[in-house]
């Protein structure tokens, strides 16, 4: 598997950085500002936490060779099972208005941006070439996840896969984990699942900065899953896999340690289903792996029916058991860094669709959507100015193609939850009237949602 490698500034790359060239439905019933976070003293150049991709991680072994000729993909689950679909969901964004500060994933790592200037297009000046169409958003901000969670539960999306640096208080890891819990608790009130995807390379910046050493490493990488399964597992919004609360790690990347992984999942009550990346999984002793973006299967526009061919030989690269892989799905990956990785292009939407098809079509249970809003690296999901409400779009189609009649949620009603946004914003309709339409389209009564909508839009609307 070749594996781009790549050092540009010297700050460590977040884990998602990783280009891999080899990586039940829960529909619906019936149907704080704070003050900014102080510095943390340290005794190393202590950068934000969360890191800017400048290394990937390097990877054994050679993928199966692609198909020359379109082999019949694996078919859907039967038996009238359909998939789990989790969204890869960043909690790193902060803005003045909620917690004092833009954060840096806003304004890049070494604040080359400034959201506050508008450039010649009228949008934001952001560490992004996507910007969200709701506006720049805190991670932490309840009407910006209430409006995130029914978006993606009125495309078929049945909860979230949250990006966690564990507990430790130091650089951004306290924001970061602050965000992570405001969804674990946003999904409990919108009927959404909820799993963690752990970094271990969190643990790697703590040496560097000398907030532990490495002989420390194993114990807090423990007390953080402890931590995990205490506050998280057994919750009822906690996603389950084969009755044991699914847990992701994005590596192994700093902890290549298989017995420091044993004794810490292994620490757990409950123990959770531990999934790594595919390339890696085996390394860490976990019961399985996650893909995450390939750019190989696309190499050359052999077509389709290929291409989605040489998604699903990636998919079952390490293990051809359905229940030891994880398929990811993603609309492509454009992103700004200074030493940029190879990008894969949104190719008219056709990214997007190639690989739900080949997720959809193969007998994976778990399906991963890579990613709601990593705006750094341009896996964005979340409808933007740039892409509008494409990949939800095809989300929905792929839904409708799995279910027929009975998904019946239309292109139209992705559009409710902005507007329903909009209207808490704006601070001109009472609180008890917008969650009674909240309440609406978390039941997935759309119709009722949007004549209310439209009613206090035109404020013609009475309470009731």
């Amino acid at each position: 598997m070749l594996i781009v490698t790549l050092i540009a500034s010297g700050v460590h790359a977040r884990a998602s950085a990783l280009l891999a060239s080899a990586f039940l439905l829960l529909f619906f019933p019936g149907c704080k500002p704070t003050a900014p976070l102080p510095p943390v003293e340290a005794t190393a150049p202590e950068p934000t936490a969360s890191p800017s991709p400048d290394d990937a991680v390097p990877a054994p072994g050679a993928p199966p060779p692609p198909a020359t000729e379109p082999a019949p993909v694996l078919s859907a689950l039967s038996g009238g099972q359909t998939k789990t679909l989790l969204m890869h969901y960043m909690p790193w964004y902060e803005t003045p208005a909620v917690r004092g500060q833009w954060g840096a994933h806003w304004t890049g790592h070494s604040k080359e941006h400034d959201p506050e200037v508008m450039k010649e297009n009228g949008l934001p000046d952001i560490w992004s070439k996507f910007h969200p169409l709701i506006g720049l958003y805190d991670s932490t901000d309840p009407d910006v996840l209430e409006c995130q969670l029914l978006q993606m539960k009125l495309a078929g999306v049945n909860g979230v896969i949250v990006d966690w640096y564990g507990t430790y208080p130091a650089a951004d890891y306290p924001a970061i984990h602050e965000a992570t819990k405001a969804m674990f608790d946003a999904g409990g009130r919108f009927d959404m699942k909820f799993a963690a995807c752990y970094e271990d390379r969190s643990l790697e910046l703590l040496v560097n900065w000398g907030k532990i050493s490495s002989e420390e490493v194993p114990a807090q990488l423990a007390e953080n899953l402890k931590w995990a399964a205490a506050e998280w597992f057994g919750a009822p919004q906690y996603f389950q896999f084969e009755g044991r609360p699914l847990l992701l790690n994005f590596g192994p990347i700093y902890v290549k340690d298989k017995e420091a992984w044993a004794e810490a999942v292994g620490a757990c009550d409950p123990q959770p289903a531990f999934f790594a990346l595919h390339h890696l999984w085996q390394d860490a002793g976990a019961d399985g792996g996650f893909s995450w973006v390939h750019t190989e299967p696309f190499d050359g526009e052999p077509g389709e029916a290929i291409i989605v061919q040489r998604l699903a030989d990636t998919h079952n690269y390490r293990s051809t058991d359905p229940l030891k892989s994880m398929p990811s799905v993603y609309p492509g990956f454009e992103d700004v860094y200074e030493t940029s990785l190879h990008d894969l292009g949104r190719r008219e939407g056709r990214t997007m669709r190639e690989t739900l098809r080949a997720a959809m079509e193969g007998p994976w249970p778990i399906v991963q959507l890579v990613t709601w809003n990593d705006y750094g690296e341009g896996t964005v999901i979340e409808p933007t100015h740039e892409d509008g409400y494409a990949a939800l779009e095809a989300i929905q189609d792929a839904r409708r193609n799995e279910l027929g009649a009975a998904f019946t949620f239309t292109a139209e009603d992705l559009r409710l939850p902005a507007r329903l946004l909009a209207l808490r914003k704006s601070g001109k309709t009472e609180k008890q009237e917008l969650d009674r339409i909240s309440g609406l389209l978390r039941a997935g009564q759309c119709e009722e949602a949007e004549e209310l909508l439209n009613g206090f839009e035109s404020g013609s609307a009475n309470s009731r």
